[in-house]
């Protein structure tokens, strides 16, 4: 009896097993060293997902009987993926070694869902630059507006510290770092795009088309800045760069000098890095070597910048992360502008003293909390984002501000934002038999507070209070070769205006007004909206991937402009209506060997138009018939020989007004949207991974839509654009395994050219060239 007892014991407790026993399958991700890859993206067949620890490891349990694949995904790194079969209770154990690869950093985007995907799951167009096409970029650069001048759609940077005309598809584009908003739509200052160094910078993202997903004014796409991270293969990586600047035409009082210092690495649970920049830049000067104006100027500019970033991996499925950067950039100027006249003589800088205090963006904090818990229910991944940005930037000088009663001879005007958010999101995967995704939801929160006063004090736009609550979700299906999305935001904004009174205008010399001085009693202002997208894409076939896809965006279109020219005595009277865009977009991919190739055409419209125009007072107002904008994008890149790659870009773009609402588009929008035809070609070399070298060719087309008022003067935006050819040239030369050497020459052929910006703005006081041939040489040690 007993044995028969024991026996049924033991059979009992084998059935139990077999019953609950479930399978586990767990490994290791390392690079090629053996080292341990921690944070490294683990997939099971779109069902399940985690990360791996410190020691690189990761598992999935409770796994059932099927056929699985396991991705493993590393920035940085190719991807790898190993097939198995499920079919009994056991361990099965899978270990991952990845070799780099930097062409896996082009082919992940981050930005246009929130969460890491490949190109090949976005059905619209993006650009992604990676960490050294940064540098490389940087090289020939004056600022980060630079560095995005190659970007297929983006309109040509000004060269100044305004980015006033650099639209993206002939529309306004919201900035984010790390997906913080940088913009100020309540009061366009167009200092957002130069508010961080390309030195503290991984790669940065730029989301074609109307896009909603991250709020208010991105009519024309996103571009966002992503911070560099840890590195998590080593204890301690040291990189010290120091370099120098200069002109070559005329190089006296021209020279600057930078220093950069980057600590990162991983101390067990916690990874680390942390960066610190000073850039002083010398006087600017044309092909001539005469000195260009400093009005928003970046010549004789002080650069501070400051990056840290903490991660910290809590346990296998939680992680914290803090991020924190700063950076100003201030003008102290021995010169002072000699105004020329439009069209004929240029307006130049000359040795004097500058009435005002020193212009440039005064300050631009980020911090940013992540905490993130994969799989807190149900498979459910969750993130919650608190974010905070306090930005000042300050204008140059001007007599325009003159009041004789109060005894000011001019002013300088200077836009405050603070903004303080939150982002909730959930993303639950999903799967039915061969249909697989993810639903993306949550929701934003942000609180945006946006003034405009002067240096003396002088309120010229009330500080502006918006709250914005904005729930959303996205859904993404995966069927065979199709990849489809789906999404809506709903928009709830609430925006506080206080009492105030315009600010009283002057003619220099005059004691009567000519403007201002009216008494506007404040309130609130609520815009509701709904806005959806949709996209899919067909990736069977290698040569030949298409998308086409629509999408929407949501902007309060320059709120704080129409404040302070406001001529009705409330809030509710002033025309403040939003804008909502529609973006059309059809394009496509091909990968045919080492070519790659892609293009895209697109159509924009509004009902309610954003364009400004310029009064006879001088005064801007906004024109609010609707408007479409138009254009294709193409790009090509292909290795011409071993080693000698090639490649070219254009990017065309036109937008019309239909001022009669009648749906004839009779008008054209100014030069301050839309950007002449832009050509980018470049050519590289490397040699045994120890010297490369970039030729690069830009040219910008002409553009003349207009005709010159009965005096033969032109109106703001509305100046005719002529074209003109620049090349750049970067090297750089491995001295060590550790040290290398770099030079970029940026305009090399010293061509004598006013940009864009200094042609269509029509004004003599901006009539300002560009620079002339400048050189920068780097020094980097990587220890």
């Amino acid at each position: 009896m007993k044995f028969n007892l024991k026996l049924l014991v033991a059979t009992l407790s084998l059935f139990s097993s077999i019953t609950y026993a479930q399978t586990t399958i767990s490994g290791t991700v390392k690079d090629g060293s053996g080292d341990p890859l921690m944070g490294a993206n683990v997939t099971l067949t779109n069902t399940k997902g985690t990360i791996t620890d410190f020691d690189g490891k990761f598992s999935f349990k409770k796994i059932e009987n099927g056929n699985y694949n396991v991705k493993v995904f590393f920035i940085g790194f190719k991807s790898q993926t190993k097939t198995l079969n499920v079919s009994s209770q056991e361990i099965i154990t899978l270990d991952f070694v990845l070799s780099e690869s930097n062409q896996q950093l082009q082919e992940v985007v981050i930005t246009s869902n929130r969460t890491r995907e490949t190109l090949d799951e976005v059905p619209s167009s993006v650009s992604v630059l990676n960490a050294r096409q940064i540098e490389n970029l940087a090289q020939t650069s004056n600022s980060v507006a630079d560095v995005l001048t190659e970007v297929p759609g983006l309109a040509l940077s000004s060269n100044r510290t305004s980015s006033t005309g650099q639209t993206l598809r002939g529309r306004n584009m919201l900035i984010l770092i790390d997906g913080i908003p940088q913009s100020t739509p309540l009061r366009k200052g167009g200092r957002d795009v130069n508010t961080i160094d390309p030195s503290t910078l991984e790669r940065i993202e730029v989301i074609k088309g109307a896009t909603a997903i991250y709020g208010n004014g991105a009519d024309g796409g996103i571009v966002n800045y992503i911070t560099k991270k840890p590195n998590a293969t080593k204890k301690l990586e040291s990189t010290t760069s120091i370099g120098a600047e200069g002109a070559l035409a005329d190089i006296d009082k021209t020279v600057g000098a930078n220093v950069t210092q980057t600590f990162s690495g991983q101390l067990g649970k916690l990874g680390y890095v942390t960066s610190g920049r000073f850039r002083q830049t010398g006087v600017y000067k044309d092909a001539n070597g005469t000195v260009l104006s400093p009005f928003y100027g970046l010549g004789e500019t002080s650069q501070y910048s400051l990056f840290g970033k903490l991660n910290y991996q809590i346990t296998e499925k939680q992680r914290v992360e803090l991020m924190y950067n700063y950076f100003s950039s201030n003008q102290d100027s021995d010169y002072i502008p000699e105004v020329g006249v439009y069209g004929q003589i240029p307006t130049i800088g000359i040795l004097g003293e500058d009435l005002g205090e020193d212009q440039g963006n005064r300050y631009n904090h980020n911090a940013q909390l992540t905490y993130d818990y994969d799989d807190i229910f149900g498979n459910s991944d969750f993130r919650l984002n608190l974010y905070l940005q306090d930005f000042k930037t300050v204008y140059g000088y001007t007599d325009s501000f003159y009041d004789p009663n109060l005894g000011f001879d001019g002013g300088q005007s200077s836009i405050l934002s603070t903004k303080k958010g939150a982002r909730l999101n959930f993303k639950t995967p999903y799967s039915f038999g061969n249909v697989t995704g993810n639903i993306l939801y949550g929701v934003d929160i942000l609180n945006d507070k946006t003034s405009q006063e002067l240096v003396d004090g002088r309120k010229w736009v009330p500080q502006m209070d918006m709250k914005n609550f904005a729930p959303y979700a996205q859904l993404k299906t995966l069927y065979k070769n199709f990849v489809l999305k789906a999404g809506i935001r709903l928009e709830n904004i609430n925006i506080q205006v206080p009492d105030y009174t315009t600010l009283t205008r002057y003619n220099v010399g005059e004691t009567t007004p000519n403007s201002g001085g009216i008494d506007i009693k404040g309130g609130e202002l609520n815009y509701n909206a709904t806005v959806f997208n949709a996209g899919i894409r067909y990736n069977k076939w290698q040569v030949f991937k298409p998308f086409v896809s629509f999408s929407q965006s949501f902007s309060v279109a320059d709120l704080g402009r129409t404040l302070r020219s406001a001529t009705e005595n409330t809030i509710n009277q002033i025309n403040s209506e939003a804008v909502i865009a529609n973006n059309y977009e059809v394009g496509f991919n091909t990968h045919l060997g080492s070519t790659n190739l892609s293009g895209a055409y697109f159509i924009s419209t509004s009902d309610l138009g954003s364009t400004y125009r310029e009064s006879p007072s001088g005064a801007f107002e906004i024109l609010r018939q609707p408007e479409k904008v138009y254009g294709f994008e193409l790009s090509l890149d292909t290795e011409l020989l071993r080693n000698v790659n090639v490649g070219t870009s254009a990017s065309y773009t036109e937008g019309k007004i239909d001022t009669q609402d009648n749906g004839d588009y009779d008008t054209f929008i100014g030069g301050d949207r839309i950007p002449p035809l832009k050509l980018v070609s470049y050519v590289s070399y490397k040699w045994n991974n120890k010297f490369d070298a970039r030729l690069t060719h830009i040219y910008s087309g002409d553009r003349n839509r207009f005709e010159p008022n009965e005096n033969g003067g032109y109106t703001y935006g509305k100046g005719p654009v002529n074209s003109f050819n620049i090349f750049n040239l970067t090297t750089n030369y491995q001295l060590t395994p550790t040290t290398e050497i770099g030079v970029g020459v940026r305009n090399l052929l010293n061509e004598d050219y006013y940009p864009p910006i200094s042609q269509w703005n029509a004004r003599d006081s901006n009539y300002i060239k560009a620079n002339g041939t400048q050189f920068d040489v780097s020094l980097t040690v990587h220890l």
